[in-house]
């Protein structure tokens, strides 16, 4: 399902560099490991799943498959690699959090290089409001031995405070971090049709490829989507 963004100076996929022809044999891996998936459900996979493996799916996902993702030899960058002023920003509002929760803890979820961890243990250490401990929810192998990398490079006297882990705590008193990330979340996409509720998904024809598909969305997602 390819979008092709477009600008008054022509189209941005044209001034794209071509991908090299590793690159475009690990990219017929992912999509014919995502056909695969299609085909085993019986022709079709809710657009969480078909996001699922296109990011996390392991050797193959985008943010699993070792590639470099941040900075000048990556595909981006976020505010924190810029400058340590987002973190020290951050951090004044964080010591608040922190002061008015009994477990004073914070969770970040997806820790990119571990800058904004560092930089912001940091912060909060000079500001005497550290918290009790720091977990990163992170299910990239390679982004989480960055981040140790990172904390043990710049913030060793804070490194012990820090754990990981690849699911949501059950609960968290304190301050959860979300930097840019919700484009890294496989989404539920549900619509709805006279009064119906139906979840979006991806099926593949031979042909188009990856297209749009639909199936009655399933009770426990039906009824959460009447409720919101």
């Amino acid at each position: 399902m390819p979008h092709r963004a477009t600008s008054a100076a022509g189209s941005l996929v044209d001034r794209l560099p071509e991908p090299d022809a590793n690159a475009r044999e690990h990219s017929e891996r992912v999509a014919a490991a995502i056909r695969a998936a299609i085909e085993a459900n019986g022709g079709y996979i809710p657009f969480s799943r078909y996001m699922e493996l296109a990011l996390y799916a392991p050797g193959l996902g985008y943010y699993a498959a070792g590639a470099r993702k941040l900075g000048a030899g990556g595909d981006f960058v976020t505010a924190p690699e810029l400058t340590p002023l987002f973190a020290t920003a951050l951090a004044a509002q964080a010591a608040a959090i922190l002061a008015a929760t009994p477990r004073r803890e914070i969770v970040e979820l997806g820790g990119g290089s571990g800058r904004l961890a560092a930089d912001l243990l940091n912060a909060l250490g000079a500001r005497d409001a550290l918290p009790s401990r720091y977990v990163i929810l992170e299910v990239s192998p390679d982004l989480a031995e960055r981040q140790r990398t990172t904390l043990a490079r710049d913030a060793p006297a804070h490194r012990a405070r820090v754990s990981w882990t690849s699911a949501l705590p059950d609960t968290i008193d304190g301050l959860l971090v979300a930097n840019e990330v919700l484009d890294a979340i496989a989404p539920h996409i549900v619509a709805r049709k006279s009064g119906e509720y139906f979840e979006r998904g991806v099926a593949c024809d031979a042909q188009a490829g990856f297209t749009w598909a639909e199936r009655t969305a399933d009770a426990p997602l039906a009824t959460l989507a009447a409720t919101r």
